[in-house]
Formats: structure tokens, sequence, C-alpha cells
């Protein structure tokens, strides 16, 4: 290594460094004739080498200084030779070369990650008082090749759509990783304008198909971005969600998958600027964390203003769908704040404190509302989760106000949403860990959160768990959310979600019994949730019997448990509702005695005439 490190540093220094800093190379014509000079030797070098690169440690010397030289020549070579090399990359007789050139640009982005935080800077032979200049330069540079490759390339290996859709995806991570890195509004700008163009270029069908589960994180990303105190960087966000709303429409007809994605994620999204704000020390009181989702809330106003007569984009039937998708948006907003707001005084955002007084004076007050249309965006079939995480909330707010039959009511509502969501399970989507957010070894930056003002209590670590907290709390029960070994939320299954059906029902008798007079109306609603419970205990059961025994017997076994859980959940309803049924008799009972002992006696008939 040390001679490698020998070698690039004579190519850094005595070769690309010394013409860039004398004086007589400075002009335009010169700085790009001298690095086209190197354009064919640096990118077949690097080329070769990418495997070796890839292996060393973000920070490593010897990466460090070749990625710089590699990001000048990109930066200075004249626009037509770096165009006619990545075309003749793209062909078969090169092996497709233009995927290594791709993964160089992104073993740059995640080395010049250590340019955010000036404590990593020493150790890869960087210039430490340049740090600022560099860390934009070079991802502008970035920025501006993988635009050109996509610009470029796209034509030429359309031909190949198995290359295509590799090239689709290894660009999308790039950009992708990208915007997770703090940078200045132009970045920003040409990282999100190049979003569109490989929108634009790969066509909406690519460019799901090969975001796959990443498709959940760009829009935690451009969520992030429409919350932005920059008006150019909020308004090309908003022109990307408009792009991707609009295209997914006009291919499939509807945007209820694209829309549930978005919701699930905008909570999470929501709390981590709450949690980031809390940790720069803006907020100290609680109208000031309302004040943070400003920029959002109208960013999500500009989309639902999209006006199908101004912008091609958007179908006249979608701007409907777009207005109702964009007031629910709003209104998973406002149950956030909710959520935050029935914490009353144990409410803590990252360490920090914040008064939350229930007595203050609110012009309007429409919580119940938005909490239950937040909760009506979702279905049982596709999302009963998040349908349940809304409800519950609604829940806790009835009962913080002393409404016992309107807490009761929601409950049922639960018990209805998990009994139509149980044929359903094994289809139900599930959210991901987003891990550009979490792990500091792929995203550098990281540790320099409340860096700055001094409190190692108060970083990245705890600014997640406050906002994961969000993306699935607390359901139903107070059951806490599980991740599974991939990263993702735990998938409901039938055993679970038949406890929570019986103990909603459990709590919702509870609830309608702290007033008088509600026994038939729990009857009543017990009587209609078993009538569905038995539906879907009838249809399992068919399923079972219907089963061959040439099914693996862990198929098999896994039936006979889920229909056991079934059954013992309509036995608990039973005996609920005969617990129910013997009070209402004990009462109407009562009543009768009541009404005998109080009437009197030997009053005359009426006469007839």
């Amino acid at each position: 290594q040390s001679i490698g490190l020998h070698a690039i540093t004579c190519v850094h220094e005595l070769v690309i460094r010394r013409h860039a800093m004398d004086s007589r190379y400075q002009t335009e014509q010169c700085r790009s004739r001298i690095a086209s000079l190197f354009v064919r030797p640096l990118l077949e070098k690097s080329i070769s080498s990418v495997r070796w690169l890839a292996r060393m440690e973000s920070t490593h010397k010897i990466r460090s200084l070749w990625l710089v030289c590699f990001t000048y020549i990109l930066q200075e070579a004249p626009e037509a030779a770096l165009r006619s090399t990545f075309r003749a990359y793209c062909l078969p007789d090169t092996n497709f070369a233009i995927h290594r050139v791709i993964r160089l640009l992104r073993l740059s982005c995640s080395t010049f990650q250590c340019l955010v935080d000036a404590s990593k800077i020493g150790g890869n032979a960087l210039d430490s008082t340049l740090s600022p200049w560099l860390l934009q330069e070079s991802f502008n540079s970035i920025c501006a090749s993988i635009i050109l490759i996509i610009d470029e390339c796209t034509s030429t290996i359309m031909d190949h759509p198995r290359e295509l859709k590799m090239m689709a995806r290894g660009t999308l991570d790039l950009l992708l990783q990208i915007l997770t890195v703090p940078q200045s509004a132009v970045t920003h700008l040409r990282t999100v304008g190049g979003a569109l163009q490989a929108l634009e270029k790969f066509g909406v069908e690519v460019f799901v198909e090969v975001a796959e589960d990443n498709l959940q994180h760009w829009i935690r990303v451009m969520i992030t971005l429409m919350n932005s105190i920059s008006l150019s960087v909020r308004s090309i966000a908003v022109d990307f969600a408009i792009s991707l709303l609009g295209d997914i429409y006009a291919k499939r007809g509807s945007i209820a998958d694209i829309g549930t994605v978005f919701a699930t994620v905008l909570p999470e999204v929501v709390a981590r600027e709450i949690a980031l704000n809390s940790v720069e020390g803006l907020i100290t009181e609680f109208s000031e964390v309302e004040q943070v989702l400003w920029p959002l809330r109208r960013a999500i106003g500009d989309i639902e203003d999209t006006n199908p007569l101004d912008d091609d984009r958007i179908d006249p039937q979608l701007s409907p769908l777009l207005s109702v998708f964009c007031r629910s948006c709003q209104a998973i907003i406002d149950g956030v704040i909710v959520e935050l707001h029935l914490r009353n005084q144990n409410l803590v955002i990252v360490g920090k404190k914040i008064n939350c007084d229930h007595t203050e004076l609110r012009t309007f007050d429409a919580d119940e509302e938005s909490l239950f249309e937040a909760a009506n965006h979702f279905t049982a079939e596709s999302s009963p989760m998040q349908r349940l995480r809304w409800l519950n909330t609604l829940k806790q707010l009835h009962e913080s106000k002393g409404q016992w039959v309107e807490a009761a009511e929601t409950l049922i509502l639960c018990a209805f949403t998990i009994s139509d969501s149980l044929p359903h399970l094994k289809h139900v989507w599930t959210p991901s860990e987003f891990i550009l957010w979490n792990d500091g070894k792929r995203s550098l930056w990281l540790d320099t959160i409340g860096q700055d003002q001094g409190y190692p209590d108060r970083g990245n670590s705890q600014v997640m768990e406050f906002a994961s907290g969000f993306l699935q709390p607390q359901v139903l029960l107070g059951e806490k959310s599980k991740w599974s070994n991939s990263r993702k939320l735990a998938q409901p299954n039938v055993q679970g979600m038949c406890n929570k059906l019986v103990s909603a029902a459990q709590e919702s008798i509870a609830l309608y019994l702290k007033e008088k007079g509600n026994e038939e109306l729990a009857f009543s609603r017990l009587q209609s949730l078993l009538a569905v419970v038995m539906v879907v205990v009838d249809e399992h059961s068919s399923l079972t019997l219907n089963t061959s025994y040439q099914v693996p017997a862990m198929i098999r076994k896994q039936l006979a448990i889920e229909a056991a859980s079934l059954r013992n959940a309509s036995a608990s309803l039973n005996g609920d509702m005969t617990k129910v049924a013997e009070k209402l008799s004990l009462v109407t009972d009562n009543e009768n005695t009541k009404n005998l002992k109080s009437s009197p006696r030997g009053i005359a008939k009426p006469s007839t005439t």
C-alpha cells in the first residue's frame, strides 16, 4: 500500500494539482485541454481498479486521492470528450463498463461525505481548509456526471433491457445517497433535477421496478426536501412528487399504492424534522413544533393546487384524487401533533422537555376529524396496522376528554378493521428502516448531528429513536413494533391480530359500561362483530379442509394454528356477549321492578263515551 500511496500521490501532486495551480493554465480553454489529456488513461485505470478501491475504507488515503483525481477530470474535461467516452462504455465490446463508472461515482460520494465532519478529514489526505469548497464542488461534479450519463447512455443501452435496469438501479442508488447528505441548495437542485431526468428517460415503470423497496426511501427524502426553508428546493421536490404521481396514475390508473407508502412514512419524516430542529435548539415551546412543519404543509398545498389546465402531467381525473390525498397528508401531520399533545407534561423531544399545556385556548379544534380522516386513508385489506394506529390515537384522544362511548366506538372500529384484515395479512405491505439515516458507516455525516451544540447525548441515534416511534408506534394495546432481520417491521400474523381483536372487544365493553344505559348498544356492536368474525372462521375452515396432504407439513400446521386462534377469538366474543346479555337482562329486570313499585294502584279505566 505504501507504493500505491506514493504512486497516486505523484499523479495527484506532480501532474494534476501542479497543472491545476499553475497560473499559466487558468483559462477555461487551458484547463479543459489539460484535463482532456487524462480522460482516457485515468478513466481506464479507475475502471480496472474499481474493485480494489471498493475494498478500502471510505477515508483511506489512496482511495481519497484517487477519487479526487477522478472527480477533477470529470469536472474539467470537455463535455464532448466525456459524452463520447461514456457512449463507448455502453457498448457490449467494453463489457458495459458504464456500470463501473457509476460505481466509481458511488464510491466518490461515500468518500467525500467525510468533508461534512471536520474530525474525519485528517485521516484521508484531503486539505481541511478547503473542505467546504471541496464538498460542494465534488458533489456538484458527481451530479453533473450522472446527469450526463443518463442523457447520453439511456438511448444507447435501451436495446439491452437487463443492462438498462442495472444502470437505472445504480443511478438511482447514487442520487438517493447524494440527497441524504446535507448539501447546499444548488447541489440539491442538481440532484433532484437528475432524479427528474431519470424518471423521464427510464420511464416510471422501470423507475418503480428498480427502486423496489427504496421507493419508500425516495419518498422519505422528498418529503424532507419539501420541508426545506429554501423555496427553490421545496419547489423542485414538489415538482418531482407531481411527476411521480402523474406518471404512476397514467400507467396504472390509480395512486392508491404510492399514496399508502407516502402516508405511511410521512409521520416518521415529520417526527424526524421535529427532532432535528429540537437538537438545533430551535424548539423551546410547543407552538414552535407546529411552526417547524409550515414549509411541508405549504408544499403539500402546492401539490393539491396543481391545475390540470396548466400542467399536462396531471390528468383531469387525477385532480380530485390528489385533493383527497393531500387532505389526508395534512390530517396525518395534524395527527402527529395530536400524539405529541397527548403526552402532556411528559413530552420530551430528544432529551429536551417541552411544555405542553392542555388548557390553552384553541380557536378551532378539529383533532377528532383529522385523526378519523387519517385513519380512513388506509384500508383494512392493504394497510391495517396504519389504520389501527390512527384509530388508537383517536381512542386515546376521546379518553383524555372523558368521552367513554366515543372511545368504545373507536375500539369497535379497530375490531372490525382487524376482522376485515385477517384474510389478507400475507399481502400486507410493511415499511422498512432507512439505512442511510441510521448507519453511521454508510453515512459518515450522521455523527455531526448535535455536534455543534455540544450535546453528545442528543445525536442521530436519539433522533432516529424518536422518529421511528412514529413510523408504527404502540399499536392498539401497547405492543411495541418489532423489526425483522431485513430491517422491516414484522409482518402481522393471524395469532397476534386475534389477540388484538379480543383485547379491543373487551376494552370496548369496559368503556361502554362506564356510562349507564349503554348495555344494549354494546350488545348490538358485539353481535355485528361476531357475525363478521364467524364468516372469516368459516372461510378459513373451508381452506383448511381443502388443503391437500401434498402440502408441506409446516403449512398445514400453520393453518391449524390460525384456525385455533380464530375459533378462540370467536369463543371469547361469545363469552363477552353472554356477559353483556346477562347485564342487559339484569338492568331490564331492575327497571321493570322499579316501574311496578312506582306505578299507582286502582286507577280507573278511562271512559269510552
